[in-house]
């Protein structure tokens, strides 16, 4: 097995890189290129000086100066992952097929792609595959995702309701997006715990012969290395999702709550009276029926209004599953916009990366940009990884085969052999003999609690001294062949006999006293579960020797390169430059304009007709929820800083 490379002398330089090269803040930007064009500098050097201009000008500077030209790759939009199609594509350079059932099957990149996105854990996808309805799930989600091929044809088609329910899964799973981070969150840890359960089914599957089991341990895999591929999006390396989200849940949300529905409130109530004051008599009214005149019935009227706005915030407080939800739904939206810009800025931008198997630094872009020229080199590492990761499976199921086989060739314990013949005056074992100790090692391999003493003995040909020595030199050939099948010494017992337990004295059958009995025994204080148990036990060892932890996939887990790259943006709201707060806007115009008509179209919008003392009136939500998406469109951070209160950074 590949080993990792921890201790590269090229990483190890590292600690000298800055001896001979000045890169402090005094120097310009023009002496630090000058630097860097230097054919006299090591390649640590040059590091080094591409680090501060990476810091001081931005990475496309950089890449610009590194490649004497401006980079080739288009720009991709606004709000990046690692789409659909881009983890198929890094899953199917493994080539598996996938059986899900009734003549279905999905590539091992389709899985990938369903997996964490589109469904949530891997026990939701598998018992999607088990009914029809599931089915049709997974086949919205296959639309929804728009992942290719003609795996979704064979599915039973989604209603409509399951169609908007796969899109209402997958922004709850965007939200709540942690563990496909890979700095800031999960990924790795989530990969691993996957491929673990998945090299553990196939070693399984090998053993015991259950080609289902391995189309599991594949499913299994699968669905573990979209965490592993998530972990080469440079948006994912270093952006601090978990910090982000805590803050935003825990500190940020509960402060802004109040001042939030608040301003909500005040502003519905606002926009809803003036649609009743538009179709109502209203001012004639209030100056001939109210002894308070018109203030004193508008005021009545608003006060009607925010009664019933507020019963229907209740109402969806309780449909959130209480305030404290609907707090935390509040800061998993801002968390998701602050990470979400990050994420993609520093896709946009690159990042200057190493790995394990790959000390030199190269860069590595992000989501969108699978395909793109200049990041070729990244993508053909997170295939390198993708192949590694899988390739320990097919490892794991021969690994059980070859276990399996000897388990299969176990002898029954009245099959064991009890005894070998030497020939006269002899202390080799010939090959009938070598065949039956291999059964007893064989034996004694799978059933650990067996003991057993080794009794040599000797026909009375010659003198008694001689006969012990042969007795002795018998047993002992026996116990080195025990010895090399790995029969451990302390289950061994070695006793000679010589010529004084003779089962026969007919000279003519002296050839049955050359021989070595086998005495079998029991140590009760050795548990022994059966053959099975131990087959797989050894398996599992094996595994651990051939296979891992450490996975030969871990080595080409990119990393950022150490002073190579620009610091990331202060998170916290209140302290977020100004440079980040266009990041930010960005990202929000972009799912307002992505998301926009369709969460207008929701049928809680609809017009509420209502017949009142006042007049018949109807109250339009829609064309109110338009304006508040126009104004968001229009200056995203604005409108939330008026909705908190608080100003996004000095």
């Amino acid at each position: 097995m590949a080993q990792r490379a921890k201790n590269n002398p090229v990483a190890r330089d590292n600690i000298a890189a800055e001896e001979n090269v000045v890169v402090s803040d005094t120097v310009s930007w023009a002496q630090m290129t000058a630097q860097l064009s230097d054919g006299r500098l090591s390649t640590i050097q040059r590091q080094t000086v591409a680090g501060q201009i990476g810091k001081t000008a931005g990475n496309r500077v950089l890449q610009r100066v590194l490649t004497g030209r401006t980079a080739t790759r288009a720009v991709p939009t606004m709000v990046q992952r690692w789409g659909s199609a881009e983890h198929m594509a890094l899953g199917d350079v493994t080539g598996i097929q996938i059986d899900i059932g009734d003549g279905v099957q999905l590539s091992f990149g389709q899985v990938m792609a369903l997996a964490g996105d589109e469904f949530g854990t891997l026990e939701e996808l598998m018992a999607a595959t088990k009914t029809a309805d599931g089915r049709a799930m997974i086949r919205a989600h296959l639309e929804q995702a728009e992942i290719p091929g003609t795996a979704a044809s064979m599915l039973p088609a989604p209603t409509p309701a399951q169609k908007e329910k796969a899109t209402g899964e997958y922004i709850a799973l965007a939200m709540e997006n942690t563990t496909h981070f890979a700095g800031g969150g999960t990924a790795v840890e989530n990969w691993l715990q996957k491929h673990a359960e998945a090299i553990e089914l196939a070693m399984q599957a090998g053993l015991y012969r259950d080609q289902s089991l391995l189309n599991q341990a594949y499913f299994t895999e699968a669905f573990g290395q979209h965490f592993l591929t998530d972990s080469f999006s440079s948006g994912h390396i270093r952006v601090p999702r978990e910090d982000i989200r805590n803050y935003y849940v825990d500190t940020f949300a509960p402060r802004i709550f109040d001042h939030l529905i608040e301003e909500l409130r005040d502003r519905l109530i606002d926009e809803i009276f003036d649609q009743v004051d538009e179709q109502t008599t209203v001012n004639e009214w209030a100056y001939v029926i109210s002894p308070l005149g018109g203030l004193g019935l508008r005021g009545y009227i608003r006060g009607e209004i925010r009664d019933d706005i507020n019963a229907r915030l209740d109402e969806a407080f309780t449909q959130a599953g209480g305030r404290a939800e609907a707090v935390k739904y509040v800061g998993l939206g801002l968390a998701g916009v602050v990470s979400g810009a990050m994420h993609d800025m520093e896709n946009r931008q690159g990042l200057w990366v190493i790995n394990d198997f790959n000390p030199v630094p190269w860069q590595a872009y992000g989501d969108g940009s699978l395909a793109a020229i200049d990041n070729r080199p990244h993508r053909q590492q997170a295939e390198e990884a993708v192949r590694a990761s899988a390739a320990d499976l097919q490892l794991a199921y021969e690994i059980g085969l070859e276990e399996g086989q000897e388990l299969y060739n176990v002898p029954e314990p009245d099959w064991v052999p009890d005894i070998v013949y030497f020939g006269f005056d002899k202390d080799a074992l010939s090959p009938q003999a070598a065949d039956a100790v291999d059964m007893v090692a064989l034996y004694l391999k799978y059933h650990p609690s067996t003991r057993v003493a080794l009794h040599g003995h000797a026909d009375p040909i010659g003198d008694d001294i001689y006969n012990d020595d042969l007795g002795s030199r018998r047993a002992h050939s026996v116990t080195a062949r025990l010895l090399a099948n790995g029969v451990d010494a302390s289950r061994l017992e070695v006793e000679s006999m010589g010529e004084k337990q003779p089962v026969t004295t007919s000279y003519n059958d002296y050839h049955r006293n050359r021989r070595v009995e086998f005495v079998y025994s029991t140590d009760a204080t050795v548990p022994d579960d059966g053959p099975e148990q131990v087959a797989l036990e050894n398996a599992r060892q094996a595994l651990l020797n051939q296979v891992g932890p450490p996975y030969v996939a871990e080595g080409y887990l990119p990393r950022a390169a150490a002073g190579m790259n620009a610091e990331l943006p202060d998170y916290q709201w209140g302290a977020i430059p100004a440079s980040f707060r266009t990041e930010m806007a960005d990202w929000i115009k972009h799912y307002a304009n992505s998301y926009g008509d369709k969460a207008l179209a929701a049928e809680a919008l609809n017009d509420v007709p209502k017949d009142t003392a006042i007049g018949e009136f109807t109250i339009s939500p829609r064309p109110v929820a338009r304006r508040l998406l126009g104004e968001i469109t229009a200056d995203p951070i604005g409108f939330l800083e008026n909705m908190f209160g608080r100003s996004a950074g000095s």
